[in-house]
């Protein structure tokens, strides 16, 4: 599948449009990241192999199914208003993962307004994202997991905000999305990240803080998400060299 050129966005561009009529200004200071977790996992990796932030061991002969959760969490006072990135897959053209069998999922949250009289989400504004397949050839893509609100913003993790006579407090992380990949066998060893987010889709990848001023991609953290083959454990390298040893002792008995 082609990766999408564009497409109507109507409430980004109405946040773009607004951002320019206010002036767009560069707050250094600001601080967002979106960090890449491995979820759950199935198939023949060991156990609890996909636990780790941002890493994930799975067994050498691949098969496994991983769901990679998408988690946002920033500092602005301001809050943000709308958010669109993307994530690239298999850079190095090792084809390490595909595409998993379940569908990409965007964010699942709360309102960004408790007035009982107002219901304002931050949500999707578009019909899910697109893909591209990696292979030795190319490089995956996912674009672009997106999410915005018309009336409010996204508050500060873990700030208590009120709107009227309603108070809410804002959660320690917003997951906006999930990706499900299945691995590839026969891959190389530890070889970097496998997986990164980014302002990778062009034009359309763009944050819009509270202050309809867009975000500058530098100053957000994008995190990455590695998978690595399953290296023996200590006792079974032991092991390993003890059996080893045990064969070049048999073979020179045989000599003699």
């Amino acid at each position: 599948m082609r990766i999408r050129a564009g497409s109507a966005q109507p409430l980004l561009a109405a946040l773009l449009f607004l951002a320019f009529l206010t002036g767009i200004s560069r707050d250094a200071a600001a601080t967002v990241t979106i960090a890449l977790v491995w979820g759950d996992c199935g198939g023949p990796g060991p156990p609890g192999s996909c636990t780790a932030t941002g890493s994930s061991t799975i067994g050498a002969d691949g098969g496994q199914t991983l769901r990679l959760d998408i988690f946002l969490s920033h500092d602005l006072t301001q809050g943000i208003a709308a958010h669109t990135f993307s994530l690239n897959f298999d850079t190095n053209l090792d084809n390490e993962l595909n595409l998993g069998p379940m569908a990409q999922t965007e964010w699942v949250g709360t309102d960004v307004d408790p007035h009982p009289f107002v219901f304002s989400p931050y949500s999707p504004f578009t019909a899910g994202v697109t893909t591209q397949e990696s292979s030795g050839a190319t490089a995956g893509r996912i674009n672009s997991y997106e999410s915005a609100a018309f009336v409010g913003v996204l508050p500060a993790n873990g700030v208590a905000y009120t709107v009227g006579t309603s108070t809410a407090t804002a959660p320690a992380l917003y997951r906006v999305g999930q990706a499900y990949f299945t691995v590839n066998g026969g891959f190389p060893l530890v070889d970097g990240a496998d997986i990164f987010s980014g302002a990778f889709n062009g034009l359309f990848d763009v944050w819009v803080d509270g202050d309809n001023n867009v975000i500058p991609s530098n100053t957000i953290v994008f995190g990455t998400a590695t998978v690595n083959p399953a290296t023996p454990e200590p006792g079974t390298v032991s092991l390993l060299g003890l059996g080893l040893l045990g064969l070049v002792l048999a073979s020179r008995r045989s000599r003699f």
